[in-house]
């Protein structure tokens, strides 16, 4: 009989201790910042005389972006090749995604490209004088609300 009380307070302690602990919650949270990467044109020789060469291209290789965003690629230059050997002298030129001048694109998902070219028209090769040229392309990228 003193095995079966033993038994059964044992069993009584087991059951007391199992009520006593109760069911929680928590909650797992993560926040992903948004990221993005963006591939632009790198440095471009133009040939004499070409009138029309491929520039690259602008690619988003990553995009993370929050609902509502957008990466933004502006391009800012004056579009004028200058006379780099002290003289005077510009050779006007465009750059173009298609057959429109490029001024900047909105880009909300990685894969996203625009083929970029370089135009110079034939009487603009004629007037310049001998030397080197060079102009700065800046691409500005900027990350903005789409609606803007």
């Amino acid at each position: 009989m003193k095995k079966k009380r033993a038994v059964a307070g044992g069993l009584l302690l087991v059951l007391g201790i199992a009520q006593s602990v109760s069911a929680g919650t928590t909650t797992v949270t993560y926040h992903v910042d948004p990221s993005y990467m963006v591939l632009v044109p790198a440095n471009t020789t133009i040939p004499f005389n070409e009138e029309s060469v491929n520039y690259g291209k602008i690619r988003i290789e990553e995009a993370q972006i929050e609902e509502g965003k957008c990466i933004q690629v502006e391009l800012i230059s004056d579009k004028k090749l200058k006379n780099q050997s002290g003289k005077e002298g510009e050779i006007p030129y465009e750059i173009l995604a298609d057959t429109t001048a490029f001024t900047k694109a909105r880009y909300t998902t990685a894969g996203e490209e625009t083929v970029l070219g370089i135009t110079i028209d034939r009487e603009s090769w004629k007037k310049a004088p001998s030397g080197s040229y060079a102009d700065t392309v800046t691409f500005q990228i900027s990350y903005v609300d789409a609606t803007d």
